[in-house]
């Protein structure tokens, strides 16, 4: 039979799986937040250059974990949110999470985003994804997706794999659903060399992006030496990486990635997630993306100037975006206060 599902966070990546799982049988819950009302009366529209245009899907909507609880319990709990520190997500699906049953699935950016999770549910399996889709929502409710999808998967920690038979029953169990209903997923017995190379992308093109207002192209046509400062952020990434003993992660891993930016030249080029947050006055992931690799190579002695640069400059952008008011800059008052009410909190 297949597994009961529920899905926090049904935007644009979020409603592709939902789709998928639906597509292989599965009973799924989307928890929505700013599309519900949308969802709710008329479910999802995905327009895919993969799997054709004008789909429609009807999943149950809830408006969080706690309602959705009450039609539990789930086999899975697949977390597509954002991976920021301050939202709390893992104590956000408690309630939808029954202890020894329910496996966390987490398709989210960054490094270090598993520890709260594993730390909050040490009784249930963690399953930790790297996604690339291209995808948006062009409106609530409506997906545009690109056209191609790729999913990496692995337990968390990898030893879980071969330690816990729950873990690798939980693990096969949701490889070969999403294998049925269309996805190209792939299992990696450690799956964290494959956050570390993804980070390649992000920990170099999300921040010089969001902190320029430009796409890719846009960015290497502003300067002769656009292109040398990506390398430099992506040739730190690779020295933690290494540092860390994920040998497969490479000098020559960034020159192909940034190859797949420099053959954009001529058209109108990408914008990474953190762009898009920032116009649409959103939170960025900083802290999965480049807080916590700068951490560890601080741990670690490795040198990381420009990914520490970016980082500041990240974090400053980001509360910026989240206290100031439009038209006008950040003042210290409104930083003082935000952080008050942190503390009183």
């Amino acid at each position: 039979m297949p597994p009961r599902i529920l899905l926090h966070g049904s935007g644009a990546i979020g409603t592709i799986y939902v789709y998928l799982l639906q597509q292989a049988g599965c009973d799924v819950t989307a928890v929505c937040r700013s599309n519900y009302s949308a969802a709710k009366s008329n479910g999802f529209i995905i327009d895919s250059a993969v799997y054709g245009n004008g789909i429609h899907i009807k999943p149950t909507i809830a408006r969080s974990p706690e309602e959705a609880a009450q039609d539990g319990p789930y086999d899975y709990v697949i977390v597509c949110t954002k991976a920021l520190p301050e939202a709390r997500t893992a104590e956000v699906i408690k309630p939808a999470v029954t202890p020894g049953v329910t496996t966390i699935v987490l398709i989210q950016n960054g490094v270090g985003i598993e520890d709260e999770y594993a730390a909050l549910f040490p009784e249930n399996p963690l399953i930790s994804c790297v996604v690339y889709l291209p995808t948006t929502q062009t409106e609530p409710g409506r997906i545009s997706m690109g056209n191609f999808e790729q999913l990496e998967i692995g337990t968390f920690p990898a030893s879980a794999y071969t330690s816990s038979k729950t873990a690798k029953e939980a693990a096969d169990t949701l490889l070969q659903t999403l294998k049925t209903g269309g996805s190209e997923v792939k299992f990696y017995e450690d799956i964290q060399p494959q956050r570390w190379s993804k980070l390649l992308l992000n920990a170099s093109w999300n921040p010089i992006c969001a902190l320029t207002l430009s796409r890719d192209v846009a960015f290497l046509a502003s300067s002769p030496d656009a292109e040398k400062l990506v390398m430099d952020v992506m040739n730190e990434v690779v020295a933690i990486s290494q540092a860390l003993g994920y040998h497969s992660i490479t000098p020559e891993s960034a020159e192909y990635q940034m190859s797949r930016a420099t053959d954009r030249k001529g058209g109108k080029g990408i914008e990474p997630s953190m762009l898009v947050d920032v116009l649409n006055g959103r939170r960025m992931e900083v802290e999965v993306i480049l807080g916590n690799p700068v951490r560890i190579a601080k741990g670690l002695g490795v040198s990381v100037p420009r990914m520490e640069t970016l980082y500041l400059l990240g974090k400053a952008l980001d509360e910026a975006a989240a206290l100031r008011e439009p038209g006008r800059s950040l003042g210290g008052d409104e930083t003082r206060v935000a952080r008050e009410v942190v503390l009183r909190t």
